[in-house]
């Protein structure tokens, strides 16, 4: 009977010993937010380029750039005149308009303007016009920043709106489908620029 208490006696104490060196919850714990993530790198000047588009026209892209730049300053980035970048870079294109603005590197940018952030932007708008009394325009547009110095994106977000109109005379449907555009573009580009992180001038 000692004998076995004995032995008890030595296995209680042994589990008491291998408990004991296990990590309490409350180590676990704070190990676990030794390593926080870390926080998205932040640009004070964003250089918006010419905005991509395979088939929009020249007024729709025109339309979208002035929308996303409007944006930029609501959310507090010092305006960076568009007419400016654009001279800036057109000798990269041979004096042409930059149509293909995705293939400029983004320390180019930074050496011409002086920005540390680039957005590149594009496009892609369909529409039915030929149904009749029913006119829907979809637009996506798809923006990525970069950081001028690395490259490296910072933020990159994509948006997708439809409007639709109806009239019985299939004779306004093209105008409306024009206002349909403008309509679809502002619902998209909001919802977009809803997750860019604040500007300079908005940051607490």
């Amino acid at each position: 009977m000692k004998i076995l208490k004995a032995a008890l006696m030595v296995l209680w104490a042994g589990c008491f010993c291998a408990c004991s060196l296990l990590p309490t919850p409350a180590f676990l714990k704070e190990d676990s937010g030794a390593n926080p993530e870390p926080k998205p790198r932040l640009v004070n000047v964003i250089a918006l380029l010419p905005v991509e588009s395979n088939n929009a026209d020249a007024k729709a892209v025109k339309m979208l750039r002035t929308k996303l730049c409007e944006e930029l300053r609501f959310k507090g980035y010092p305006p960076l005149d568009a007419d400016l970048i654009d001279s800036k870079l057109k000798p990269l294109s041979g004096g042409k308009d930059m149509t293909n603005s995705s293939i400029i590197p983004p320390r180019v940018v930074e050496e011409l303007l002086g920005a540390d952030g680039v957005m590149y932007c594009s496009l892609k708008e369909s529409g039915k016009p030929g149904r009749l009394f029913y006119s829907p325009v979809t637009v996506s547009v798809h923006c990525i920043l970069r950081s001028a110095k690395t490259g490296e994106t910072i933020w990159s977000a994509q948006s997708r709106s439809t409007s639709r109109s109806f009239d019985i005379r299939n004779s306004n449907l093209h105008k409306e489908s024009r206002g349909n555009l403008e309509e679809a573009m502002e619902e998209a580009v909001d919802e977009l620029m809803e997750t860019l992180p604040y500007g300079p001038k908005l940051r607490s």
